[in-house]
């Protein structure tokens, strides 16, 4: 043990003296003494520790912050600390007059994810900014503290520093070390930079890591000569980066370290490579397939392969998807096509490549992410790539069944060529069971879906184009089980400066009710923005302008018989004094028109109960991670519905869509976890969030299969508020889009279950409780922090819910 000092949690505060003088070179902080650590809290004391280790990158010892892992009870997402000005652990609050706030991070584990600082002053103004975790690797932290004053941060007048990790599966380690105050940037850090890499040397396991690679390297046997060669060349460097082991300088640890992490990325690609030469060694190419509910990396990562004649199970009128991999043998492939050569009767299948965008993940992941090209847009625009030979490629095959399809087992052939190489064929074997999935979603969707932003991104001004690409829009989404529908119900981009908000056209309402469908429809948004939380005497006067506007749509909607569909949103995540404004606002909406649904996302964690809201509000939707599974029962007994929706606060271990997380996220979150939850349906508040000043550089995704359009959406975040793409024809689906179908279509087939065993009095009783089980989710839903994230495990739970429908008779 290298400790110096006791373990610290919040709860057991180290109590003793300042250590005496000042550190030199600016630094007021290093950790020198257990003193050093009073004042300093943790996120959950029972679970995560600061001590004080000899692993300094100056002075003689530094800190050390270990978090739980994120299955502990009562865990957050991340854990951080918090060092208090008036404590030891802040000597220093005033921080004006010097040009950086400086400080030392760095992990010795294969750990690479996004933390985040927070600063705050006395006055309560905050300021924050992510900062790179890497493996094994340590990241200066330079805050210029003209960009935090330029925030309204005080910061002359320091309340406390902030710094958090993301919690993993196991325990997860940081060290910090060496706060400084710097009069000028940029300075030289090579002191702090070469200490970081001596502790680095002691701690990570290099050697270990490197005979696992070597003992890996060894199992790896081909008689393909390109590939042989791959493997002789990087056990050659394996070889050398052991011999390289010992005292080094930062300069020299950063590419040793680098080199360490990219063989860790080539051994099990070549792993990958030789497995699909293995399967056929006369082939001129790999070909593999993967299951739709992962991301197959064209470069850097492995996959996992589903062989080479996939099996895909769905029922009728379903659609279910698998990928196929194009493995170059160590040399390009040019050209590369794929097109289905035979689809059986009842079937339809196409298939397309799949294109990557370059993510880099944010905080708000809350789990270690590849930041780099990611696949997800589904490239239906390519009839051909080029396929380096250092790169996988992704294809996309979709399969549907008809509702008619009789059951049995199809064979579809997808082909695949490139230019000079002998074409290979895929089998993929659908089995189609006879049980027949209701097209029309049971699990209800409020979706924003804008007009204005795809009638700026491709420059259409003409009225009615606006309108057939509208439609267009409109069709692509109903066909992804998404209704078409407006939270924001304005011909304006929301998030523009004074949208303008008008009820939904009855046009409109009677354009969806006569091509898909019509469940519902938001009529109005009542956006609380209009209303000045500080002025209560000037509401009622919009309450009067709202219901008014409301009377005039209203009445239109009645004359189109479609009144009894609408609902009206408001109050859009609001709280504070807002939470009074929309009592009022709500309550005159009631009195005017007694039978119109209100829906709001309202910041009122008891769905009304202690705000007074309850019978004014009909449908709540709290964010994912403050759904309370008891209060929203509660609410539901009463009468009213409770929904839920995802959004960039809801990060891992909740499911979301961002790009990058595993594609079983949106399939489980969309499908049984919505089920077990018991909610009535999910609300997002944006599809297509592709505002031109983000996507400046390349506005479609219409260029290469490793597209240059700019993959974060919001606040940087990629994925958050975008669940497709703007292709060139159009509206380009995503992997996200597809697994989001799929979960809706496992909704309905939990439905179908449910309505089987409510329906059927003579089930035995075996049987029922067996199907009860299923119903639970159990298998593969904890609640909406623990899930599986295994698709064999999930395809299992999946079949069994289809076969005991087919058991109980349902065709």
């Amino acid at each position: 043990m290298r400790k110096l000092g006791l373990l610290l949690a919040a709860s057991n505060l180290v109590i003793g003296l300042l250590s005496a003088g000042s550190p030199p070179d600016g630094v007021f902080q290093d950790f020198e003494s257990d003193a050093d650590l009073q004042g300093a809290t943790v996120t959950l004391p029972q679970a995560d520790r600061i001590e004080r280790t000899a692993d300094p990158t100056h002075g003689s010892s530094g800190l050390r912050f270990t978090i739980g892992p994120a299955s502990t009870p009562g865990a957050s997402a991340s854990s951080g600390i918090n060092l208090y000005a008036g404590t030891p652990s802040l000597p220093v609050s005033d921080w004006s007059g010097h040009a950086v706030l400086g400080f030392d991070f760095f992990t010795e584990q294969d750990y690479t994810t996004v933390g985040r600082i927070t600063v705050r002053d006395r006055s309560n103004k905050a300021w924050g900014v992510d900062y790179p975790i890497r493996a094994r690797d340590w990241t200066p932290i330079d805050l210029q503290l003209k960009t935090i004053a330029a925030a309204g941060v005080d910061i002359s007048r320091i309340a406390y520093i902030g710094f958090s990790m993301p919690r993993s599966t196991t325990p997860v380690v940081g060290h910090y070390d060496a706060f400084r105050l710097v009069d000028s940037y940029p300075y030289d850090e090579t002191p702090y930079a070469n200490q970081a890499a001596t502790q680095l040397l002691r701690l990570a396991d290099f050697d270990g890591v490197l005979s696992k690679l070597g003992t890996q390297l060894k199992e790896l046997r081909t008689d393909n000569a390109k590939l042989r060669a791959q493997v002789d060349a990087a056990a050659k460097q394996c070889a050398e980066l052991r011999q390289q082991l010992g005292p080094m300088t930062y300069a020299q640890y950063k590419p040793f370290n680098a080199a360490v992490a990219a063989l860790q990325r080539t051994v099990p690609r070549l792993a990958d490579t030789i497995q699909a030469w293995a399967h056929d060694q006369k082939a001129d190419f790999g070909l593999e397939s993967a299951d739709s509910m992962t991301l197959v990396y064209p470069k850097d990562l492995p996959f996992t392969s589903t062989g080479t004649a996939p099996t895909v199970s769905l029922t009728r009128g379903e659609y279910e998807n698998v990928q196929a991999v194009v493995l170059p043998f160590a040399e390009p492939l040019t050209g590369v096509q794929a097109r289905v050569t035979a689809v059986p009767p009842g079937l339809q299948a196409t298939v397309a490549p799949v294109g990557s965008l370059n993510v880099t993940p944010t905080n708000v992941y809350h789990r270690p992410t590849y930041a780099g090209w990611t696949p997800d847009p589904i490239r239906d625009d390519l009839t051909a790539v080029d396929v380096p030979a250092d790169s996988f490629q992704p294809y996309w095959i979709r399969l549907k069944a008809a509702p008619t399809a009789k059951p049995g087992t199809y064979h579809v052939k997808v082909t695949f060529s490139a230019a000079g190489k002998q074409p290979r064929t895929m089998t993929v074997a659908a089995k189609v069971w006879p049980v027949t999935v209701p097209d029309s979603p049971k699990l209800n969707t409020s979706f924003q879906f804008t007009p204005a932003i795809v009638n700026d991104l491709y420059g259409i001004t003409d009225p009615a184009a606006q309108e057939a690409t509208k439609h267009q829009y409109w069709s692509f989404l109903h066909d992804y089980k998404i209704e078409p529908d407006q939270l924001y119900t304005c011909t304006c981009i929301p998030s523009n400066a004074n949208p303008v908000i008008v009820p939904t056209p009855v046009d409109d309402v009677l354009y969806i009710r006569d091509h898909y469908g019509l469940r519902d429809f938001n009529a109005f948004y009542l956006w609380a923005g209009l209303l000045n939380p500080s002025k209560p005497e000037t509401w009622q006067a919009q309450i009067d302008t709202w219901i008014a506007q409301l009377r005039t749509a209203m009445d239109s909607y009645r004359a189109a018989g479609v009144d009894k569909y609408a609902y009206v949103y408001g109050f859009d995540e609001a709280g504070g004094p807002l939470l009074e404004a929309a009592k009022r606002t709500f309550a005159a909406v009631k009195q005017a028109f007694p039978d119109l649904p209100i829906m709001t996302t309202l910041r009122d964690n008891s769905m009304g109960v202690d705000t007074g809201l309850t019978g004014l509000v009909d449908i709540w939707a709290p964010q994912q991670d403050l759904y309370n599974q008891a209060v929203a029962e509660r609410t539901r007994a009463r009468g009213d519905q409770a929904w839920w929706y995802p959004d960039i606060a809801t990060g891992s271990p909740l499911p979301n869509w961002f790009n990058g997380y595993p594609p079983i996220d949106t399939r489980t979150l969309a499908g049984p976890m919505s089920f077990k939850a018991g909610v009535e349906g999910m609300l997002y508040y944006a599809t297509n969030r592709w505002l031109r000043s983000d996507h400046a550089n390349q506005l479609l995704v219409n260029d290469g299969i490793l597209s240059a359009w700019k993959a974060g959406t919001f606040n940087g975040t990629a994925g958050d508020g975008s669940m497709f793409y703007p292709g060139p024809n159009g509206p380009m689906a995503s992997i996200r889009l597809e697994n989001f179908r799929d979960g809706m279509e496992d909704y309905n087939l939990l439905w179908l279950l449910r309505q089987r065993l409510q329906t059927d009095t003579h089930i035995p009783p075996p049987v029922r409780a067996h199907a009860t089980e299923l119903l639970s989710a159990n298998a593969v839903v904890t609640d909406q922090r623990t899930f599986t994230e295994d698709p064999v495990r999930y395809r299992a739970w999946r079949t069994d819910v289809i076969a005991t429908l087919v058991g109980l008779g349902h065709g």
